[in-house]
């Protein structure tokens, strides 16, 4: 039997002579599908960037790619004025994308200068240039900031056999707070799109950093993809509009700069921010056993799924230590900074009296000194302001990503404000101690959408609620009959966070008592009732105790 071969692919084609039916013409190297799409730069999408290209007027040269996203692509880029290495933003050139680009730029522009010595302030990504681009089709939007490390999300995925150390998340939480905090008091602004990917990894001595990493990481690698033909839809068919030869394109694989590793105990910056002598350090490396960090092999990234029965967790939370940690404070803020090679720098948080360090004999000194003279192990910085929109005059009310979407965005109310971000960072918070969403809700064919299953989730989670609160949006009656009773699912299986906490993430009931005591004001369905940022800013949950992880390598 001749073996079976395989089907060719054939499509409907218009051409200048006539309809066609040709032969689909494969890449010779499928693209990566952790990178943006070929298709993507056709008329209206990316602009083609490659290593060494310059932007305005040559101050700004490509060292390498970052990353991409729907709107953009990333680009490190060395300034030619400064000396120093920024983070590039190029935008998409349709209409639409620069319309957002331009919002995005105000908004930045307005969040750098309403309240520079707010504590918050250093928790809201820097802008530090903007310009438009002219590119061979089109011109591009392009904003410059401060480079950064990864996402919370990669933070994520390294811990996600057992959530981000107790310890790390409350610090991240807190920094969160008073950047959503900044954002809503002092700027009248709501985020609308707090997630994972949005916080990045603040970097010390970042300009000391990139130099290193770039002397350590691999050359630049990309591959050339034919650009897809742009098609047009007729009745429900795709129609490509002509059979020309396909375009080239470079697309080159994503570096992001890697995040500052803390030394393996306690809260001590490493080598490049801490102000702890190397013999000091060494003595607490040599004298503390570090905390073991496994990071195993790649699992998906289960949801917690409150509306389905589970089986328990078999994974018992991490074994508190008994090693004493700092507690979270609130820092001072020092002015602008200079780093060694001369870039100017944000201010970092710092203590004041920190010049000098004694020696002590004693190892409980000793970390007791980590405590006093060296800041938190990790700085985050909330990002990507392009959706961002004052409080109540709202430029959409198509907000949030599915996962973090507070009530009020699912039934379609247009009355929302601030206190959207605060459902979104409680969602945040606990996805980072479990490594899990805290809603992922799925559809069901013809028996209920997303919608309704994020709806089911949350009262399973929370319990029922308000009439009012679930009514006055554009989709509360396709949600809830008169009564305020869900109108498609009709069996619910209750399990309130506390039973989560301690039935699948084995936590100890005081724990979960406080844990919830810190998440449950702001998971409340009703946002009027909601707690606002500076509500939770100097909750006591966000106070490090000797009982959390004694945070490693992370």
């Amino acid at each position: 039997m001749a073996p079976k071969q395989q089907c060719a692919k054939y499509e409907y084609v218009v051409t200048p002579t006539g309809s066609k039916i040709l032969p689909v013409e494969e890449p010779t190297e499928p693209h990566s599908k952790d990178e943006e799409s070929p298709a993507d730069y056709n008329s209206g999408g990316y602009l083609q960037v490659q290593v060494n290209d310059t932007f305005k007027n040559g101050r700004y040269r490509v060292v390498r790619k970052l990353g991409w996203g729907h709107f953009s692509t990333v680009w490190l880029v060395k300034d030619t004025q400064t000396k120093c290495h920024s983070a590039l933003k190029v935008v998409k050139s349709a209409g639409r994308y620069a319309e957002t680009a331009r919002d995005e730029i105000k908004l930045l522009s307005r969040v750098a200068s309403v309240s520079p010595s707010h504590p918050g302030r250093e928790h809201i990504v820097s802008f530090l240039d903007s310009f438009t681009h002219q590119g061979p089709e089109a011109s591009h939007i392009c904003i410059v900031f401060e480079p950064l490390g990864e996402n919370l999300l990669a933070l994520i995925e390294r811990n996600k056999k057992k959530g981000v150390p107790r310890a790390l998340v409350k610090i991240i939480a807190r920094q969160a707070l008073l950047g959503l905090q900044y954002l809503h008091d002092e700027c009248d602004l709501v985020h609308t799109d707090i997630k994972p990917e949005n916080i990045l990894i603040s970097i010390p001595d970042v300009e000391a950093h990139i130099q290193s990493e770039l002397c350590q990481s691999p050359t630049p690698t990309s591959r050339r993809v034919g650009v897809p033909h742009p098609t047009k839809s007729r009745a429900g068919v795709t129609i490509p509009t002509a059979q020309r030869p396909r375009r080239q394109v470079q697309i080159f694989d994503s570096q992001p700069l890697s995040s500052p590793r803390s030394p393996s105990v306690g809260f001590g910056f490493n080598s490049s921010s801490s102000s702890l002598s190397s013999g000091f350090k060494s003595r607490l490396h040599s004298g503390v056993p570090s905390a073991s960090s496994s990071y195993g092999a790649s699992i998906p990234k289960v949801p917690s799924g409150l509306s389905i029965p589970l089986r328990l967790s078999t994974n018992a939370a991490s074994s508190p230590s008994s090693l004493p940690t700092p507690t979270a404070t609130s820092p001072e803020l020092t002015g602008p900074t200079t780093s060694p090679t001369g870039c100017p720098q944000s201010p970092t948080p710092t203590k004041p009296g920190a010049q000098k360090i004694p020696t002590r004999p004693s190892l409980e000194t000793e970390l007791e000194q980590v405590e006093e003279f060296c800041g938190p192990p990790i700085s985050i910085k909330i990002a990507d302001l392009g959706n961002a929109t004052p409080s109540k005059k709202h430029y959409t009310e198509d907000i949030q990503t599915r996962q973090y979407r507070a009530p009020e965005a699912i039934v379609g109310r247009k009355d929302w404000d601030t206190r959207a971000d605060i459902w979104s960072i409680a969602c945040v918070v606990f996805e980072l101690l479990t490594a899990e969403y805290l809603f992922d809700p799925q559809s069901q064919g013809e028996l209920f959408t997303k919608d309704d299953d994020h709806m089911a989730q949350i009262i399973e989670l929370l319990g029922d609620f308000e009439l009012e609160a679930k009514m006055g949006g554009k989709y509360s009656r396709d949600l809830f009959d008169h009564n305020g009773h869900l109108r498609y699912i009709k069996t619910l299986k209750p399990w309130p966070l506390k039973s989560v906490m301690m039935q699948k993430y084995l936590y100890s009931e005081a724990d979960a008592d406080a844990l919830c005591d810190f998440l449950l004001p702001m998971l409340v369905p009703d946002f009027h009732k909601r707690a606002r940022a500076s509500d939770m800013i100097d909750h006591p949950w966000l106070t490090v105790t000797p009982a959390d992880e004694v945070v490693g390598e992370w």
